[in-house]
């Protein structure tokens, strides 16, 4: 009874120094687990604001500015492409499709030659037998197509068409209305389409070629651009870059000139189509993808 040691109280210790590290290294994995998925969140965030705000850019391509409001901003994102010159990437002149910048074919008809003028029984003396227009023919009458000299008589119109009235003289002679757009609200005030009047739609690229259509120089092209933003959070300093590059249908107020690309009609040589792109203003992506650091 007197040669006890103390065994049990050295065991208890020991049990209870096991457990304590136990217990640290439970909470620092749990720590460090927080850790890696607080940065991974962070990486997310930072992913989505560069994807968020080059998808927005591109959008609104060549604006290439945020809304003064854009939450995005506090993550210091960068944009590489401050205007419409820095994102030139090639730019060539396009043929055959999509808007003429000029026609070998004239409009004859007794309203002028403009888009969307004011038409009122319009007619077609001594103009030959085909007449073609860039934009849309409103007519608030009917068109006196027998006035048109010589066989087949013809209308191109690159654009929609209204024929309001659809009776008097729109059915004295056999005709051909050929039209790029649409037939809207044609016989509103009346009457039928007349059986000798044939309405046809056609692509663009057979409009260019009925009425001789040739690219413009200064507004007809196709540019490719490319737009890169990097995002960076500003907690973790966690970076993403968010890259898209895409073709555009260039017009003045659009895609970037040609003295901005460095390009001059002397030097301009490719001739370029794209059916997806019919008129200027339009885009489309060509690829995109995301750089993690």
């Amino acid at each position: 009874m007197h040669r006890q040691s103390g065994a049990l109280l050295l065991v208890a210790m020991v049990m209870l120094l096991i457990l304590s590290l136990l217990g640290f290294g439970t909470v620092s994995t749990t720590n460090i687990d927080l850790q890696i998925a607080g940065n991974q969140q962070r990486q997310n965030e930072a992913e989505l604001v560069a994807e968020n705000t080059v998808n927005y850019l591109v959008e609104n391509y060549p604006l290439l500015t945020l809304p003064s409001n854009a939450i995005v901003e506090n993550y210091g994102q960068t944009v590489s492409t401050g205007n419409p010159s820095n994102a030139c990437v090639t730019k060539t002149i396009i043929e055959g499709s999509g808007t003429p910048g000029s026609l070998a074919c004239d409009w004859t008809g007794s309203s002028g030659s403009g888009s969307n003028v004011t038409r009122d029984h319009e007619s077609f003396h001594g103009g030959g037998n085909k007449s073609c227009l860039v934009g849309d023919y409103i007519e608030e009458e009917h068109p006196h197509l027998h006035h048109m000299s010589g066989s087949p008589k013809e209308l191109w119109i690159n654009g929609n068409i209204t024929v309001k009235y659809c009776g008097g003289c729109f059915d004295d002679a056999a005709a051909t209305i050929y039209y790029t757009g649409s037939n809207i609200d044609s016989c509103s005030y009346g009457g039928s389409w007349p059986s000798v009047v044939s309405a046809v739609k056609v692509t663009q690229a057979e409009f260019n070629v009925a009425a001789g259509a040739s690219p413009s120089l200064d507004s007809d092209y196709y540019s490719q651009v490319e737009i890169r933003v990097t995002s960076t959070d500003p907690a973790s300093g966690a970076t993403a870059t968010a890259v898209k590059g895409f073709k555009y249908r260039g017009d003045s107020d659009g895609s970037p000139t040609n003295s901005q690309c460095g390009v001059t009609d002397g030097n301009i040589v490719t001739v370029d189509e794209d059916p997806w792109l019919t008129s200027n203003g339009s885009r489309r992506v060509l690829y995109s993808y995301l750089e993690i650091d």
